[in-house]
């Protein structure tokens, strides 16, 4: 019995030997390995993703349907092939064949609106914040510049801890859109991280006026955490918990409590 089995290990061996020499050791490894999922950055604050590019600003889609007349037919055609191909990689969450797709729309067309606004979401989502930052500029440049389009530059900023200019951006998405309650989140965060304790709590307060959600509770009670308030966090926790207990915001924000507890002790 053990004579088979080492002679089948033998084999499988000498298999292996002789599919590396002829692949290489590279295309073996690419062979029996699975390609890896995209690997995204999970933000602190949400990455949004506002819809088409008549979404985000359809007058000035509408004036560019025939923009740039100095493109050729053939390059429209090239175009319109790399864009199907983008749209269909966002489909299948191929965040890299979608990248080089958008890209090289914008190699014909460096204004495309559709192709912009895919990359910048695109760069958010694989933490490239300084190229994301440099389309949402330019987005806004082109006079397309809404409030997801701000509060996605404020995350930008916020990835690469430019605080300063995150507050900013958020701000002026507060402006534009004042009752979607996940703006002042954005403005309260960022503020909570540049140790603006009551512009944070007076926005969060805001977000939770808008929408009574555990999560944005979640959010205060970090607050007063940072504050060294642990009892008021505790009480902000218990009553979101009775909102939604299964909050998964909730159960960070009680397990950093019981750490600054027992650290405290």
């Amino acid at each position: 019995m053990w004579i088979y089995f080492l002679l089948l290990v033998f084999c499988g061996a000498g298999i292996v030997v002789i599919y590396m020499r002829k692949k290489g050791s590279r295309n073996f490894l690419r062979y029996f390995k699975k390609s890896a999922a995209t690997t995204l950055i999970e933000p602190k604050i949400p990455i949004e993703n506002g819809g088409s590019t008549m979404n985000h600003c359809p007058a000035v889609a509408l004036a560019d349907e025939n923009a740039n007349p100095e493109i050729d037919k053939l390059d429209r055609k090239e175009i319109k092939i790399a864009m199907e191909k983008g749209r269909a990689s966002i489909e299948k969450s191929d965040l890299t064949s979608a990248e080089k797709s958008f890209v090289k729309v914008l190699s014909f067309d460096e204004n495309d609106l559709e192709a912009n606004l895919n990359l910048g979401l695109i760069y958010l989502k694989k933490g490239l914040a300084a190229k994301a930052e440099a389309i949402y500029k330019k987005l806004i440049d082109l006079k397309c510049a809404d409030a997801v389009i701000y509060s996605n530059l404020g995350n930008a900023y916020y990835q690469q801890e430019k605080f300063k200019e995150a507050e900013e951006a958020y701000t002026k998405a507060v402006e534009l859109d004042s009752q979607n309650p996940r703006r002042m989140i954005n403005l309260g965060c960022v503020l909570h991280e540049m140790k603006n304790f009551d512009g944070a709590i007076e926005y969060i307060s805001k977000a939770i006026a808008l929408d009574n959600n555990p999560d944005y509770h979640a959010t205060m009670a970090d607050i007063y955490i940072s504050l060294g308030n642990l009892a008021r966090a505790k009480e902000i926790i218990d009553f979101a918990r009775k909102i939604d207990k299964k909050s998964s915001a909730l159960k960070v924000v009680a397990k950093k409590l019981k750490a600054k507890k027992k650290k405290g002790h």
